[in-house]
């Protein structure tokens, strides 16, 4: 028995705990920004930038905690599957990554925040480039050094650490052996000397 044979396969969703500490932080950053919008207008000090700022932080927020609460309310699913085969993520596409079309996979981090990127072939790439909002975000984190499929943690049950161990076993298990050991290539014949 090999051992892509023995590993099984998973299925990773949110966690209600980090769900619960995103929405209270999210939550309590809008009532901050909207207490200080509204308490600032009735002020004599207070440059409407400084206004404008909080309202536009207010809006910000509070569509952050609605997203937190509906991924709470339907946070039931897995989100994250990994097998022998490959990887898919729902929230990207309905599509499984198979890990022989994988080149590498790193780990990325950006403002304290942790992802899992998978360099992909291109042929692959393209079809998780999607709408315009999609390809959008995918040039400005390609500017910003994640050039491929990036899976992001923040609110699942494994942490980055755990996926980037767990993604490298199941690549490492699932990829042909010949990707990995390349067939040397025949030494030129040494010319003849007169």
């Amino acid at each position: 028995m090999s051992e892509s044979q023995n590993l099984p396969n998973l299925a990773i969703g949110y966690s209600r705990a980090r769900l619960l500490m995103f929405f209270g932080g999210s939550l309590l950053l809008t009532l901050l920004c909207a207490g200080f919008a509204f308490s600032w207008q009735e002020g004599k000090n207070v440059t409407t930038f400084e206004v404008a700022a909080c309202y536009i932080g207010a809006v910000f927020f509070g569509l952050a905690t609605c997203r937190m609460l509906w991924r709470l309310i339907a946070a039931r699913q897995p989100v994250v599957f990994i097998s022998r085969v490959g990887i898919r993520d729902t929230r990207l596409a309905d599509e499984t990554i198979a890990w022989s079309a994988v080149r590498k996979i790193l780990f990325w981090e950006k403002h304290a925040q942790k992802f899992v990127v998978l360099k992909v072939d291109p042929l692959i790439a393209a079809r998780f480039s999607g709408g315009l909002l999609t390809r959008t975000v995918s040039l400005i984190n390609k500017a910003l050094g994640a050039d491929g499929v990036i899976i992001n943690t923040g609110g699942l049950t494994m942490d980055t650490d755990k996926l980037l161990e767990t993604c490298k076993q199941y690549w490492g298990a699932g990829r042909p052996a010949h990707v990995d050991h390349g067939v040397p290539e025949p030494e030129p014949a040494p010319e003849p000397v007169n």
